[in-house]
């Protein structure tokens, strides 16, 4: 056990050695693109972000590295280092063609130990986008979340990546959860050159709409239809009860949970539940607070009360829940009427048949474990 013991710090420390070291390399620039071009050529300046007392190996990979030069293939931290390309006249496979510059710890192959062949690696990536023949488009749709009442921003993205230019004419359809079209956002005919992007907005008026779940689809046709879609969510001040404590025990004092959700895409505050039980003849028999708690945008969470229960027969009861919260200076409430059952508590006997029943389980399990170990020995004698 000792000796395990000792061999898990080692690891414990070698471990937060490498994160030291991941976080201490790095390199700059991370990301370039190009669009591509027959023999196209180009430089990229790198600097390397290390410890200037280990040297990190330099290297290129991708189908495209037979065109890659390197300045320098060893460096230290401090280092700089020069990557040169020239792209041959044409490229087989179309659309995005990535290079990737490695720069790696170098590893001393006659260190021993647990940790032999891993090294710490950061890339940086030189993605080469090639035009895919005629006509090509990629579409990119964006929405956000709004309250009732305020416009939702859409935003689309149509990215030209063939070799021809297309002339479109965009548009947005808007359907509700079930299904129901809604409405349409048209944009004006637009002109996208070859390897060109198009960002436009659009803006939706959701003073007719009710708060939901919606969904927008992109729609772009070129001969072909390219098409992107979105969710969205129209709130309002709202906190909604989706769940509680169905079930309690007579005779005790115990947690009273309730599920509350928001349904407003701002943060909510002073959320809590006044609980009320009563019964069939509308009497009131017990009533208690929870705690208070604050909701940021579309968050569900429970809020906990205590109840005793002391007095009470078994039996179905009526549970009054209403719920108080503000926002943005404005007071709401929520109100339910649920069932709560009160049962009889489990006897003694049956938490001394429990426990008995789990104390013998581990009794075996553990007599298992012995009778496994001793045989061990028995047979390595």
């Amino acid at each position: 056990m000792k000796k395990r013991g000792v061999l898990f710090f080692l690891a414990l420390v070698l471990m937060i050695i490498s994160l030291q070291n991941v976080s201490a390399l790095g390199i700059s620039p991370a990301f370039r693109e190009y669009n591509f071009e027959p023999g196209l050529e180009g430089k990229i300046s790198y600097i390397v972000f290390g410890s200037e007392d280990v040297e990190y190996g330099v290297f290129v990979t991708g189908d495209l590295a037979p065109y890659v030069k390197l300045s320098k293939t060893i460096v230290r931290g401090g280092d700089s280092f020069d990557v040169d390309f020239k792209l041959p006249d044409v490229i087989e496979t179309p659309g995005l063609n990535r290079i990737r510059v490695h720069v790696a710890e170098k590893i001393d192959p006659e260190l021993a130990g647990g940790f032999i062949g891993t090294r710490i690696v950061v890339i940086s990536q030189i993605d080469i986008y090639v035009p895919y023949p005629g006509r090509y488009l990629q579409v990119f749709l964006r929405g956000h979340d709004v309250n009732l009442g305020e416009p939702v921003r859409f935003e689309l993205d149509i990215n030209s990546e063939g070799k021809e230019d297309v002339t479109v004419t965009p548009l947005i359809e808007i359907f509700s959860e079930t299904g129901e079209q809604k409405e349409t956002l048209y944009f004006a005919e637009k002109e996208i050159a070859s390897q060109e992007q198009l960002k436009l907005q659009k803006y939706l008026n959701t003073s007719s709409y009710n708060p939901g779940n919606y969904k927008a689809i992109a729609i772009v046709d070129y001969g072909v239809i390219a098409q992107s879609e979105v969710f969205f969510r129209i709130g309002e001040l709202r906190v909604d009860i989706e769940g509680y404590t169905s079930k309690l025990y007579a005779g005790k004092l115990q947690k009273f949970d309730i599920g509350v959700a928001s349904g407003w895409n701002d943060a909510i505050a002073g959320v809590y539940a006044d609980v009320v039980l009563f019964n069939d003849t509308n009497d009131n028999l017990i009533s208690f607070k929870t705690s208070t708690t604050g909701l940021i945008p579309w968050e569900t969470r429970n809020i906990t009360g205590y109840i005793d229960t002391a007095g009470f027969q078994p039996g179905v009861y009526n549970a009054n829940i209403t719920l108080f919260y503000f926002g943005k200076e404005e007071g709401r409430s929520t109100n339910k009427v649920v069932k709560v059952e009160i049962v009889e508590p489990p006897s003694s006997a049956t938490w001394y048949i429990v426990g008995g029943i789990g104390l013998l389980i581990i009794i075996v399990i553990t007599a298992i474990k012995i009778f496994k170990k001793n045989g061990s020995k028995k047979r390595k004698k």
